[in-house]
């Protein structure tokens, strides 16, 4: 008579602890990195990495620990995996940037001078240009508006004019 396998559950995993890299998605989000959508892609990865209990890696708030530490190992592991989430939410072209960087919060920090700088002058252009090109057409009203929404915050990301009134 054939057994049957019950399926595996990670305890460790479903806790937010997870030591198995194994049992982990390589992808956690869809967005990948390009030269124009930092603001979209860092916070949907973001979101994805504290879905899964990294967040500390790439806000510098889990630094390594000493190579002799006994938490050293899970430590390298942990940072591996959110160096893996990063590596594969990148663009091709600009994985060669952070590809040897030794933590995942030093390829953060690389990609946030990169592309995330606020008040870049060409992109505040690029993107009240497209605000200005952007038509309703055949969009519903609710599509149209969700792009003009997103183009409006990446706007206010980038741009901090003070209003008085």
């Amino acid at each position: 008579m054939a057994e049957e396998i019950a399926p595996k559950t990670d305890v460790a995993i479903d806790a937010g602890i997870a030591p198995k890299s194994e049992n982990l998605l390589v992808q956690v989000t869809p967005i990948r990195l390009t030269k124009d959508n930092y603001l979209s892609w860092s916070a949907a990865l973001e979101i994805g990495i504290t879905s899964r209990g990294r967040l500390p890696y790439i806000t510098g708030d889990k630094p390594a620990p000493s190579k002799t530490d006994p938490q050293w190992a899970n430590w390298a592991l942990e940072d591996s995996q959110v160096k893996v989430w990063i590596i594969s939410s990148v663009s091709a072209d600009i994985q060669s940037l952070i590809l040897r960087k030794p933590t995942s919060f030093e390829m953060w920090n690389v990609l946030a001078r990169m592309y995330g700088r606020k008040k870049r002058v060409l992109r505040t252009y690029q993107i009240k240009r497209s605000i200005y090109a952007l038509k309703q057409g055949d969009l519903s009203v609710a599509s149209y508006y969700a792009a003009l929404k997103t183009k409006w915050e990446e706007l206010d990301y980038h741009v901090e004019d003070n209003w008085d009134c």
